[in-house]
Order: C-alpha cells, then sequence, then structure tokens
C-alpha cells in the first residue's frame, strides 16, 4: 500500500515540476511546452490471471517530451528578430559552454538576435548564430555536412567605408551595404530539421541538443523545401496555453493532496492495529 501511494505523489510532483517549468517561461520566446506520460507499474500476477482481477503496483513517469507545434509571430522593430513559420531550428554554437557539450550545436526556435561588438550574430547569451560560408564571394549552397556551418561575422566596414545597411531576405541570405556600394553577400542563415524533434533533449534557454532519439538531422536554409519561411522582425511566442497549464497544475495538486490524505490515513490506521 505504502509504494503504491509513494508512487502516486512521486508522478504528481513530477507533474507540478513540469507544469511550474512550462508557465514560468510562457513569455519566453521560442519556448516549447513540456508534457509528461505516465504507465502503470504492472503486478507480479499470474500469467493466467485475468486482467480484470489482476492489480497494479502503482504508477510511474515514463517520459517527459517537449511539444514542438508552431506557435504565434508577434513583429518587433528590430530587423535582426527572426520567426520561422513551420519546420526548422536555427542552428547556434555557445563559445561560452565547456564540459562534455563544449563545441556542440545547439537548435533553438527563438530567433532574438543581435550583432556584437566583433560583428558576430549572436543571441542574448552570446552563442553564435550559424550560417552557410560564401563561396567565390555568392552565396553558398546548402551542403549536408553540420561541420560546414560556421558564424556570421558581419564586418562594419569595407574598403574604407562603413556599414550603412543590413538586409535579411526572406530566403536567409544576409547581405550588407557599406557607403553607397552594392550589397554585399554576407551568408546564408542555416537551418536544421528532425524526423523525431520530440527526442531532443533541452538544454535550457529555448534551445536543444542531440540525444540519439531525433533521428537523422536535415541541413536547410529558409523557404527550402521541407523547411519554414523566415519572417524579419518577428519573434515566435511560446507554445504555452496558461489556462491549459493552470488546469494540469490544479489536478496534479489534487492528486498529491489525494495521495497525502490516504498515506496518513493508512499510517493512523497501522498505529491503531499495533497498539
Amino acid at each position: 500500500m505504502f509504494s503504491i501511494i509513494k508512487s502516486g505523489m512521486a508522478t504528481a510532483k513530477h507533474e507540478l515540476g513540469v507544469v511550474s517549468n512550462n508557465v514560468a517561461n510562457a513569455s519566453s520566446n521560442g519556448f516549447k511546452k513540456s508534457v509528461t506520460s505516465f504507465a502503470d507499474i504492472a503486478s507480479a500476477t499470474h500469467r493466467a490471471s485475468l486482467p480484470s482481477t489482476a492489480a497494479g503496483l502503482g504508477a510511474f513517469v515514463e517520459g517527459t517530451r517537449a511539444v514542438h507545434s508552431q506557435s504565434a509571430i508577434v513583429s518587433t522593430d528590430k530587423k535582426t528578430d527572426l520567426a520561422l513559420s513551420g519546420d526548422g531550428y536555427f542552428m547556434v554554437r555557445n563559445p561560452n559552454r565547456v564540459g562534455v557539450n563544449e563545441g556542440s550545436i545547439e537548435f533553438t526556435r527563438n530567433g532574438s538576435f543581435a550583432v556584437d561588438a566583433d560583428g558576430f550574430l549572436t543571441t542574448p547569451d552570446g552563442a553564435n548564430v550559424l550560417g552557410y560560408p560564401l563561396v567565390d564571394n555568392g552565396f553558398a549552397a546548402v551542403v549536408d555536412n553540420p561541420n560546414a556551418v560556421a558564424p556570421i561575422q558581419i564586418p562594419f566596414a569595407r574598403d574604407g567605408a562603413k556599414m550603412s545597411s543590413l538586409d535579411i531576405n526572406a530566403d536567409g541570405q544576409i547581405s550588407a551595404i557599406y557607403g553607397n556600394a552594392e550589397p554585399v553577400p554576407i551568408s546564408t542563415i542555416a537551418l536544421g530539421t528532425f524526423s523525431n524533434p520530440g527526442g531532443l533533449r533541452q538544454v535550457g534557454n529555448s534551445r536543444y541538443m542531440v540525444s540519439g532519439q531525433e533521428g537523422a538531422l536535415l541541413l536547410g536554409a529558409p523557404s527550402f523545401e521541407g523547411f519554414g519561411s523566415l519572417q524579419v522582425g518577428g519573434l515566435e511566442a511560446s507554445n504555452v496555453d496558461i489556462t491549459d497549464e493552470l488546469t494540469a497544475m490544479i489536478k496534479a495538486q489534487q492528486q498529491f493532496n489525494g495521495a497525502a490524505r490516504l498515506l496518513q490515513s493508512s499510517s493512523e490506521m497501522i498505529e491503531k492495529l499495533t497498539r
């Protein structure tokens, strides 16, 4: 009995943690909510037992996964704010990450980017946005090797002229104008997509890394076949529905409180029987 009640409290506590994280990130750009699935702990009854008479031994957390559904896009006035409508993830590399994941590519739907003091297109925490380098001073074709992508760096000056304008097209091509000259190609924003994005591992800041369960990585660019379109001057909001999350939180709280009351009642009964 105690193990069954304990499993109920443990699963409720886990769901409360997941729901609380969803609520806390409801206003985070590009955040994808997580959901938890549960399963029964099968009983150790004989194989010949009828299913209707077989009693379970509680429940356990079968898994927690992110729901990578499209959410609303909010327009902004910032030229380096980018949003995807459809499949695909921006690819970034955090130079400040150390340890086993050092140098690894991370994937995100949060397109809140800016150009830093060295001209790199970066995320708010300093990760470099990755793109395809130029080939023969022209935009590169998409490649299948993720090692071919590189941080996007935008020079502030060229041939003695300062950059007067920065343009990001709907196809992800970035170009800059220096003085009154013609636009100069810089890079093409790289996108990645997976056959099973639910298998990606969350690493914080609305970013994900490969876990071995996400399927094959397919590289592309905005508006390519199988990839979403790019909206310049917009940000994708989170896909968290506060009403749904608060409802789930109330249900989990009731489950936890109910199991706690059962545990208290069971303890009182045992105490009376052993007096």
